[in-house]
């Protein structure tokens, strides 16, 4: 009997922070300190080392704008914990968060900075400016004042003892330290935005005259002088800011998206922001920064001040900004491969522990309902999955079919932002001028199953979600690959989905409401039997085809794939002999390689000039006769994926694992699968009746499917419409152009073949 489970009552769930409770704060605030994971904090003080290097070189051609540098990532990457974990390396920590005023979420609005900032943003760039100069003079003068009376005396001590207790205080979100810290800058600035205002300082919208670019930037600016100077004077205390590139305080301006938007008079606070450090920063080499950290791609936008300050007779000091920070880590809470068994590796608490480090870290506080609900509603940033709105489907299809997003397409520059802003798509960096990132669904097995749930989760959620797939493969925004190559993705997962859902087991998490314990395996990462996967997908008399022989080699053999990672390389790559300090770049035993996707349950999509294969699916051999090793029980089915309108049958025989381009020979069979998806149906398996000597060299089960068709595929039998998609992102990718388009073509790619089109350009109205 399937055990059904009712929504779990005990927590209470909402959109504006995700999750909320009698005390949101008390459970969001034991995740943020938990004890720091992983080399994410190290890789970003290097950062900021080499940043503050390369200001300093400024002079030799790198001329940068001024020391403010972005963190831009998806939510629950680990930004705010990041940048508070600075203290570890003797950096002085302010931390401040911006986030909306309706944002519930954790560490909670500073209201000091952020009103300062964000509000009442009716006022003048005049009044703006003034502020943000008010702003940062006044905490220059209560970091002193704080600081002052702990340092020692000038000659004598350290101030690490000093920076670490101010530190402890401040980076304790709870602290009192924080809130009369906060209290001090709220009173002091005040009182320089009234000096500002008496000093008829030179306003930001009068005519300059000819001076030095660095001087009229400064003179431009209201308030600059008294910045500049709370600046110098903080510098002056001792042992605080020696000489070097590491940095010595950081100004951590968390959620900053809301200084992002354009104001009622036509500036964006982000800009006046950028000139007021440069103000600053141009004054001394010290290794003081601002970090914007937001999970939008516009915190790391701030334009040249050209725009704000057109005058075509100042040229400013500096133009190039620093690239934004992505790397904050990933698999931080992962078990090792030697933590767990084989056969485990589809438990709820093993799962949740790769990826992002946000889902591990709830497990103290929530249970595994609570956990998976939180990600779905951050997945579709909504409360229910809309299988029609665009950006909702991608993401969902995204995370687990690995699609390919078309760079030239209008829409993409949008729709990635959007990704990464509100549906978690992960940003891995950007162009240097920031007009470009590369973003994507790294492999996230959680994840994957959450959204697994909510593609299956009614009777139209999959068949409309791949009609919004469809649009956008037509609309040219979405790739489908060289031959087929999405749609076998699609076919073959979409498969294991709906037999799992079909031969549901007793006490697995199956829908996103499980009431129960976190040791329970989640269903789309169980393992499935191969021999009952291979008769779901190509019918009943698929064995008594393929022979008892072939049968008996796959009764122990099962797969378990919830979402297909992509490589960029050949699965064995021709140099991989390389010399001992480089053993960390040495290829991966083939065994461990195919061990290591199995524990996070995930199959390849080959590079697209792999030899032979385009994509490699785990298969693990549950036989104790094969010993307690389980890299010695690992095999591969590997799929050559055809779309065009010849037979491709006499290729299958090729396919073997001993190639130099694959190299994964073992004394298990495998299976070699060519799915030859636009001609006729057929469906054709060969597999040896005499056990090879040696046995690794070819013990092979070699299905031939071709039609993407009920007729090779009998599961879609049960599924017309979503049959009909998969056959029409075949049947797209073969729509020939026409006679002009060729020609027209051939021009743009001359010498991208040796063919007569390609070579001679007198010859283009008749070829």
């Amino acid at each position: 009997m399937v055990r059904r489970f009712r929504p779990v009552v005990s927590t209470s769930l909402s959109y504006a922070g995700y999750i909320l409770d009698k005390d949101q704060s008390a459970f969001l605030y034991e995740s943020f300190v938990r004890p720091y994971i992983g080399k994410a904090m190290d890789g970003f003080y290097e950062y900021l080392k080499s940043n503050n290097e390369m200001f300093r070189a400024r002079g030799l051609g790198r001329p940068y704008y001024a020391k403010f540098c972005s963190i831009v990532q998806s939510s629950g990457t680990g930004k705010s914990r990041l940048m508070t974990e600075l203290r570890k390396k003797g950096v002085i920590v302010l931390y401040m968060n911006l986030r909306e005023p309706s944002d519930t979420g954790f560490p909670k609005r500073d209201l000091v900075p952020a009103r300062i900032l964000t509000d009442y943003m009716d006022c003048s760039q005049a009044e703006y400016t003034a502020r943000c100069c008010a702003l940062f003079a006044a905490i220059f003068h209560t970091l002193q004042q704080d600081l002052s009376p702990m340092l020692p005396s000038l000659g004598s001590g350290s101030a690490d003892a000093a920076i670490k207790s101010w530190n402890d205080q401040m980076c304790d979100m709870r602290s009192t330290a924080r809130t009369e810290f906060f209290e001090k800058v709220q009173s002091e600035y005040q009182s320089v935005l009234g000096k500002i205002k008496e000093s008829g300082d030179v306003n930001c919208d009068a005519p300059v005259v000819e001076e030095t670019a660095e001087k009229l930037e400064r003179m431009s600016l209201t308030g600059a002088s008294f910045v500049i100077a709370a600046y110098t004077e903080m510098l002056k205390m001792p042992h605080v800011f020696p000489q070097g590139d590491a940095p010595k305080l950081v100004i951590a301006l968390d959620e900053a998206h809301p200084l992002s938007k354009m104001s009622s008079k036509g500036f964006l606070p982000f800009h006046i922001l950028g000139r007021t450090i440069n103000a600053y920063c141009h004054k001394n080499d010290a290794s003081v920064w601002v970090v914007f950290a937001s999970t939008t791609s516009q915190v790391a936008d701030f334009s040249t001040p050209q725009v704000i300050h057109d005058s075509s007779r100042v040229a400013i000091t500096g133009h190039l900004l620093f690239q934004p920070y992505t790397y904050l880590g990933w698999d931080q809470n992962a078990d090792s491969l030697s933590g767990i068994s084989a056969n485990d590796v589809a438990k709820f608490d093993h799962i949740v522990g790769f990826g992002r480090p946000v889902w591990k870290s709830f497990m103290y506080q929530l249970n595994a309902s609570g956990i998976m609900v939180l990600a779905a509603r951050k997945l579709c940033k909504s409360k229910n999955f809309n299988p029609r709105d665009t950006n909702e489907v991608l993401a969902v299809l995204s995370q687990r079919f690995g699609l390919d997003i078309c760079f030239g397409h209008a829409n993409a520059v949008s729709y990635l932002e959007t990704g990464v802003a509100s549906h978690l798509r992960v940003c891995f960096s950007t162009t240097e001028d920031r007009s470009w990132a590369f973003t994507g669904y790294p492999s996230e097995p959680f994840l994957s199953c959450v959204a697994a749930i909510l593609l299956h989760g009614t009777n139209i959620n999959l068949p409309d979600s791949l009609k919004v797939l469809k649009a956008k493969v037509d609309g040219g925004m979405v790739e489908t690959g060289q031959s087929g190559e999405l749609a076998s993705r699609l076919l073959l997962l979409l498969a294991k989905d709906m037999y799992v859902r079909s031969h549901l087991s007793e006490g697995t998490i199956s829908d996103l409401y499980y009431n129960g314990t976190a040791d329970a395996e989640l269903m789309d990462c169980q393992k499935v039997s191969v021999i009952d996967f291979l008769e779901y997908l190509f019918g009943d008399q698929f064995w008594s085809n393929a022979g008892m022989d072939a049968k008996t080699a796959f009764q122990h053999a099962f797969i378990n794939f919830s979402h297909w990672v992509p490589m960029e390389n050949f699965i064995s790559p021709k140099d991989f002999k390389l010399a001992d300090d480089e053993s960390s770049s040495a290829r991966c035993d083939a065994q461990e390689w195919t061990l290591r996707h199995w524990h996070r349950t995930s199959a390849v999509q080959c590079c697209h000039l792999q030899p032979l294969v385009d994509k490699m699916i785990p298969i693990y051999f549950d036989d104790p006769n094969l010993g307690s090793n389980d890299a010695d029980r690992m095999s591969q089915m590997f799929v050559s994926d055809k779309a065009g309108k010849n037979c491709n049958e006499s290729t299958l025989s090729f396919i073997t694992r001993k190639d130099t381009s694959i190299e994964c020979s073992s004394n298990l069979p495998y299976i070699a699968l060519l799915l030859d998806l636009d001609v006729d149906p057929k469906l054709s398996t060969t597999f040896p009746t005499k056990v090879p000597n040696p046995p690794e060299t070819d013990r092979c089960l070699r299905i031939y499917a071709a039609g993407m068709s009920d007729t090779t595929f009998p599961f879609l039998h049960k599924h017309s419409e979503v049959a009909k998609l998969l056959h029409g992102l075949v049947s797209r990718q073969q729509e020939v152009p026409s006679q002009s388009f060729k020609r027209l073509e051939a021009l743009m790619k001359f010498g991208s073949t040796a063919t007569l089109r390609h070579s001679r350009w007198e010859a283009q109205d008749v070829l």
